[in-house]
Order: C-alpha cells, then sequence, then structure tokens
C-alpha cells in the first residue's frame, strides 16, 4: 500500500489537475445528460399529445431543423438568442416552447429541441448519451422525420 501512494505523489500537480479536470468534465457531462434525459420524457409525450393531423408537419419541421443545426457555423449556438444582455440557449428556448399550449409554437419548440439534441448526441461517448441518442432516433422513427425526405430527394438528414 505504501507504493501505491508513492505513485500519486509522484504524478506532480499537473498530473492531479488533468484528472480533477477530467472529473469535473464527467459530472458536469452526466449532470446535462440526466436533464436532457428528463426533458425528453415531456418532449416525447408532449408530441404524442398533438393531434395526429399535426404529427406530418412536425416530422418536417424536425427534418429542417435538423438541417439548419448541420448547416449551423456553430451548431452548439443554434437557437439561441440574447435579450437584454440575457442569454437563452437553443436547447432552453425549445424546452420552454415545447410546453406551450399554442400547437405551432409547441412543434417549433419540440423540433428546435430534438434537433439540437440529436445533433449534440449522434457522436455520444457515454452510455447514457447513447441511450438518449437512441430514444430520439426512436421518436424520429415513430414521427417518420426522414421518410418524407428520402422520398423527395435521396438524402437523409
Amino acid at each position: 500500500m505504501h507504493m501505491r501512494n508513492l505513485s500519486l505523489i509522484s504524478l506532480g500537480p499537473k498530473s492531479g489537475e488533468a484528472y480533477l479536470r477530467r472529473l469535473v468534465t464527467r459530472v458536469a457531462s452526466m449532470g446535462r445528460t440526466a436533464r436532457l434525459r428528463r426533458q425528453f420524457g415531456e418532449i416525447d409525450q408532449r408530441s404524442l399529445e398533438l393531434p395526429p393531423s399535426y404529427r406530418e408537419q412536425l416530422a418536417e419541421l424536425i427534418g429542417r431543423e435538423c438541417d439548419n443545426v448541420a448547416a449551423s457555423a456553430d451548431p452548439a449556438l443554434y437557437g439561441s438568442q440574447t435579450e437584454e444582455g440575457v442569454s437563452a440557449s437553443g436547447l432552453d428556448i425549445g424546452y420552454d416552447r415545447a410546453r406551450s399550449e399554442n400547437v405551432q409554437v409547441r412543434m417549433r419548440g419540440i423540433a428546435l429541441w430534438v434537433a439540437l439534441v440529436y445533433h449534440e448526441t449522434r457522436s455520444a461517448e457515454t452510455a447514457e448519451a447513447k441511450d438518449l441518442h437512441r430514444n430520439i432516433l426512436r421518436m424520429m422513427r415513430t414521427l417518420r422525420v426522414f421518410s418524407s425526405r428520402v422520398e423527395n430527394n435521396g438524402n437523409q438528414a
């Protein structure tokens, strides 16, 4: 056991700082993923509550938002707004709008939120984020988000 302590001491302050940075990054990532998973439950429910006649329109909106996020210079900032010095992320804006009682506002919010989370989690490395991505894909398949795009131009976003 004494040798193990020596090896930790010999790592030096820089190695300890790197470990602490990785730990903080991992904890922050886990917190973010947990928050997004909670929000997904509500987003999924809100999409299912839409009348069937609106689902095709929602699928088209999600597809368009996915295209817009992918084409954005900085996808993480897509949909963000700053008013009176206060910034709101696209995810927060989408989530707030998805909770609206106005169906059109709700659909636009769902589309924005889903597109941003899809983009953020598509190259996920953690099991939790991969699971969230699979849930997003399931939701998109249920809504048939890309089916009309594939038929129209052979491309899938």
